[in-house]
């Protein structure tokens, strides 16, 4: 029995269908550039959107830039020191490090006043400078009281002026030699019923201070203040402290009075 040869038979293609495969196949090319372009130019848009929140976030907001690198035994530096800040600072760390109370608590109002009467390092009236310096039960009270009156119009000074214009203190200098002063009483409820009476250990210190020159009306601020500075145990810590404006006022109507009094 004889073999026949296989025919080989050849697939014929229609050309209609053979044109058609390289339409879809130039379709399916192109989507695909077209998707790894789009691809691209979203990462592209997602990166620089995110570098420009970024930098947007430096310039309007100083929260991050926190330095706390200067730190003592007793104390912290505050968020975005200035330059008088820090050296403030240091000579307050070198007056903890000789436990000199005197000089302690002239250095601890120092601190205070750099970091309180400053605005060119805050982002608002929620940020109140200086609060580790007040005597610890009285830090959530002058909190408020501060948020309500000194730093009220913080907030409308930065949107009108911009920070470069607050006010930021540039020196300070002590006006009398610290002394101690009487003993500093407190109390505080133990219960509804019980009151127990606090003594503590005081220094009352007087200082001025000057602003720096950058455009801001600091003739509407103050510029000088008495201090009671206490020994809470073992930290100092300020109790109370009154503007000289205050102070001036009270003696003026106090004056008053007594030499009515007496006439």
């Amino acid at each position: 029995m004889t073999n026949k040869p296989v025919k080989k038979t050849h697939k014929k293609i229609d050309p209609v269908k053979r044109r058609n495969r390289k339409i879809n196949n130039s379709l399916v090319i192109s989507l695909c550039v077209l998707s790894i372009f789009i691809i691209v130019f979203f990462v592209f848009n997602i990166v620089t959107v995110a570098m420009k929140k970024e930098a947007s976030g430096k310039n309007n907001s100083l929260s991050a830039e926190t330095n706390k690198t200067l730190r003592n035994d007793q104390y912290e530096i505050g968020n975005n020191p200035t330059a008088i800040q820090k050296e403030y600072f240091q000579a307050l760390t070198d007056a903890v490090k000789s436990s000199d109370n005197k000089k302690i608590a002239e250095e601890v109002v120092y601190n205070f006043v750099a970091d309180y009467f400053t605005w060119t390092n805050k982002d608002g009236n929620y940020e109140i400078g200086g609060l580790q310096y007040i005597y610890s039960s009285s830090i959530g009270s002058f909190e408020e009281w501060s948020r309500y009156n000194f730093y009220s119009d913080l907030d409308l000074y930065i949107s009108q002026k911009g920070r470069s214009h607050l006010i930021e203190v540039k020196n300070i200098t002590t006006d009398k030699e610290v002394v101690e002063a009487p003993d500093f009483s407190t109390y505080y409820w133990e219960d509804s019923e019980t009151k127990k009476e606090l003594s503590f250990e005081c220094y009352e210190v007087n200082v001025s201070w000057t602003y720096a020159s950058n455009g801001a009306d600091v003739d509407n601020f103050p510029t000088g203040a008495r201090f009671f500075v206490i020994n809470n145990n073992g930290r100092w810590e300020i109790a109370e402290f009154y503007d000289y404006e205050s102070i001036r006022e009270w003696e003026a109507q106090n004056t008053s009075t007594d030499t009515t009094n007496n006439g």
